[in-house]
């Protein structure tokens, strides 16, 4: 059963601008670094060799984790831009003290797309507040979201020192909305916790979207609430093609990673990569038809 993405998979081309980002301005920690698997590049379905990887935590977090795929010869990312094409759209992060966090990282020299926006959770009355990090090494957005104790779950409620959460969400945009939602349901075993529509004036500004303009997204979430969160959203009809480079790859744990080879081995929910032990680890790729990459591993 699905209970969170372990880790959000960012191949780049290089890891000074990655790690100053993640480690020096939003204070993950380095948890290990090596050399990478040759059987990389196959799984995640990448262009090139990975070489190294480096992975970064926070303390305590239970998923929600970033490892840096460095795979020399990438070129560059296309921007995330407006939801309106599928692949991968933005990682959200909650924030102690938003504003403080976005001006350490504004006087770092990073850009975001608008100043802060304020708008009402969709089908409720609680108030968000969300600024959009631009990351240009893998063209995503980056959700700044104002944490709200005891409302917003991660490991800001547990640690003091920490004023930026683990991944607390990961967006795909999808052209196969209702085929994706019963993939993260039916194949992933995800329960959907909520489904809305993201529009209205703040939604509008922050996305550089056309006034009515907006989008439905579902959350996926497991049995313990581990993050990442898995987010489908259905992309604005456009005629922009998806970035033909992978730049996320999420790693999900699965309770029985044979049944999951047989239900996706007639390719009605995309094509899978290869199978491989890495680390004594069995592990499937799967280039989903939504969207989203898939690392499916053997929960140990």
């Amino acid at each position: 059963m699905f209970d969170g993405i372990d880790e959000l998979v960012l191949p780049v081309a290089s890891l000074d601008e990655p790690l100053h980002l993640y480690r020096d301005l939003m204070g993950f920690t380095l948890a290990s670094r090596h050399p990478a698997s040759p059987h990389l590049a196959e799984l995640w379905d990448l262009p090139a060799a990975v070489t190294e990887e480096v992975l970064l935590t926070k303390p305590g977090a239970s998923g929600g984790a970033l490892r840096l795929a460095l795979t020399p010869g990438l070129p560059p990312a296309d921007p995330a831009g407006r939801p309106d094409r599928a692949g991968p759209y933005a990682l959200d992060f909650y924030l102690r003290d938003a504003a403080a966090v976005e001006d350490r990282c504004t006087t770092a020299g990073r850009r975001f797309v608008t100043e802060a926006v304020h708008y009402e959770l969709p089908g409720t009355t609680i108030p968000v507040r969300e600024r959009m990090l631009i990351q240009d090494d893998s063209g995503l957005l980056h959700a700044f979201v104002q944490h709200r104790p005891r409302g917003t779950r991660c490991v800001l409620d547990q640690a003091p020192a920490e004023d930026i959460s683990e991944v607390a969400a990961a967006v795909f945009m999808t052209d196969r909305f209702e085929d994706a939602r019963a993939f993260a349901r039916e194949i992933l075993g995800g329960q959907e916790y909520f489904v809305g529509r993201f529009d209205g004036p703040g939604v509008e500004a922050m996305l550089a979207l056309d006034p009515g303009e907006g989008f439905i997204g579902a959350l996926y979430r497991g049995a313990t609430s581990a993050n990442a969160r898995l987010e489908f959203g259905e992309a604005i009809t456009s005629e922009r093609s998806p970035d033909p480079v992978h730049r996320v790859i999420a790693r999900v744990a699965v309770d029985d990673l044979d049944r999951v080879e047989a239900q996706l081995a007639g390719g009605v929910h995309g094509r899978v990569t290869g199978r491989h032990v890495v680390d004594g680890v069995s592990r499937l790729g799967l280039v989903s038809a939504y969207g989203a990459v898939f690392d499916l591993h053997q929960r140990r």
